[in-house]
């Protein structure tokens, strides 16, 4: 009987020496991205499946809805702007019809707007300048409005400064088609 006794003294003592109260334990990532469902998807660059995706949006949306319209809420990871990033992108008839992305930054936040339409997108970026950073009062704005295709290639007036690494990432992250 004292030898189940110490034996069990000397597990239970094993047992204790493998956590230390000083010592934090380590939370996965995972866990937490699990357990969180208030936060919306974070699209990441160099791990992201298209397929993925599309099993994501259509599943997320088969919650019965009077709408014809699919909704993907998302944002980008990586180092598009220092305070982030949150967009939406619009289906019907599981194809893309409209993405708005907005940026946010330390002096300013920039909405980005791709409209598409059979051949062509309709794009408008508006940039925001803040009074004083972080304040949110806007100060300025600035409208570029423009057209392109589905490879990027502008359609009419090009002199003028755009932004097509936007939606070159936009296309490699958020599928066109649901199909």
């Amino acid at each position: 009987m004292k030898n189940y006794l110490l034996l069990l003294i000397l597990l239970l003592a094993a047992c204790n020496n493998n956590t230390s109260v000083s010592e934090p334990k380590k939370i996965e990532e995972d866990t937490l991205n699990d357990t969180r469902t208030d936060i919306p998807p974070v699209v990441k660059e160099q791990v992201y499946n298209l397929d993925s995706v599309r099993q994501k949006i259509l599943k997320d949306n088969l919650k019965p809805n009077h709408s014809d319209t699919l909704i993907y809420e998302f944002s980008l990871e990586g180092d598009y702007s220092a305070e982030g990033n949150d967009g939406k992108a619009f289906y019907i008839d599981n194809q893309i019809k409209k993405i708005a992305i907005t940026f946010y930054g330390e002096s300013g936040k920039s909405v980005y707007t791709y409209v598409f339409e059979n051949n062509k997108i309709m794009v408008k970026e508006k940039r925001h300048e803040y009074d004083v950073p972080l304040s949110g009062n806007i100060k300025s704005t600035h409208v570029t409005s423009y057209q392109i295709d589905y490879t990027g290639k502008i359609v009419g007036n090009d002199n003028m400064e755009i932004d097509l690494d936007t939606y070159f990432i936009l296309k490699k992250s958020i599928p066109f088609s649901l199909k």
